[in-house]
């Protein structure tokens, strides 16, 4: 018993003593709210493409993009601004190409205003034959936060690649 009560006491002294270790985001609001912003622009990303998938190239860059859009075209030159962008998807088959994508990485301004995704993508379409072809890619989307809070993009191109392995 004699031991007790100097073993309890340096139990109290080493618990009063630890400090907490937290993460550097929980500790740095600035960190915590860029990548808050990165969690939404992946997240707009693959709704974007989930969208393109399942109701269509047409209606999901119409939904996503900002008023002031810049589409860079493979081998044309880019359309510019969401009027331009709407006439160019209205020309596309309703039951045309299918893209999909998945986002590789993503960051955000320290501001939590503007960032990008980039990953791959994979168009799936059908000739007349009903012969199926797949074309792969990369691509890269330039987002911004619009005043109502959502995220539209306002720059977004790829280029075509050999099958990923």
């Amino acid at each position: 018993m004699k031991y007790l009560l100097p073993f309890l006491c340096s139990l109290l002294l080493i618990a009063s003593c630890r400090t907490r270790v937290e993460s550097p985001r929980a500790m740095n609001p600035a960190a915590a709210a860029r990548q808050h912003a990165i969690d939404e622009i992946r997240e707009a990303d693959q709704n974007f493409s989930i969208m393109s998938e399942k109701q269509g190239m047409a209606k999901a860059f119409t939904t996503y993009a900002s008023d002031d859009v810049i589409k860079l075209n493979d081998g044309a030159a880019p359309t510019v601004g969401f009027d331009s962008l709407r006439a160019q998807m209205s020309r596309l088959p309703a039951n045309g190409p299918v893209l999909t994508w998945q986002v590789l990485k993503a960051d955000a301004a320290q501001s939590g205003e503007l960032g990008y995704t980039f990953g791959q993508w994979m168009l799936t379409q059908k000739d007349g034959s009903a012969k199926r072809s797949v074309r792969y890619g990369v691509y890269m989307t330039v987002w911004k936060r619009q005043r109502n809070g959502e995220w539209r993009f306002v720059l977004d191109g790829g280029n075509a690649t050999p099958e990923p392995k």
